[in-house]
């Protein structure tokens, strides 16, 4: 069995976005794998501080929780909501805090972030005008968190899956990406 944590990094906690994250839960029971969720938006900690520098501060108690989920899973998946071509500065301080690649190892508060033999999923919910861009191109700013976070710190092999906004959640768009993220939370334990 499996051990698979869902990430929401969606900060407005959207019903979208718990609606695909629903369906990946559902594959990822069917094929008898346990499922813990962590929500950034929920996370305190300070997400601005300043990088990067010979030593770290303490990870905040949210923090500390989190890494050890991230320890506990076997696969990670990332829903994430991409607005006007960024990443949120939240989430995106959740990453630099988490997954430094290039830690001293005089720090005493150095984190082990090596997450070798871990696989991941990255979710993109991209916004019209990226979901455009994307369509056109195939090339968006989130990949970053593919390459420079999730690679960096050994999780491999890291799959992408970009979709448009989900504006409503019973119509023919909604269903077909349900479905696809059963789909894949069933192939992903494999």
């Amino acid at each position: 069995m499996k051990n698979v944590l869902l990430i929401n990094g969606d900060l407005f906690k959207t019903a979208s976005t718990d609606f695909l994250m629903d369906a990946y839960r559902i594959g990822v029971k069917q094929a008898d794998g346990f499922v813990q969720d962590l929500h950034i938006a929920d996370l305190l900690f300070n997400y601005n501080i300043k990088l990067p520098s010979l030593y770290t501060r303490p990870l905040e108690a949210d923090l500390q929780f989190a890494l050890r989920r991230l320890h506990w899973a076997k696969h990670i998946v990332l829903f994430c909501p991409v607005y006007r071509s960024y990443i949120p500065s939240k989430i995106k301080g959740f990453f630099d805090r988490l997954f430094l690649p290039y830690q001293s190892s005089l720090d005493i508060n150095r984190i082990d972030n090596n997450f070798y033999g871990k696989s991941a999923r990255i979710v993109s919910i991209l916004d019209q005008d990226l979901f455009n861009e994307y369509s056109l191109y195939k090339k968006t700013n989130f990949m970053s968190v593919k390459k420079d976070v999730f690679e960096r710190c050994h999780i491999s092999p890291v799959r992408t899956s970009a979709m448009g906004e989900l504006h409503q959640l019973n119509n023919s768009y909604s269903a077909k990406w349900a479905d696809k993220l059963a789909r894949f939370g069933r192939i992903d334990l494999v």
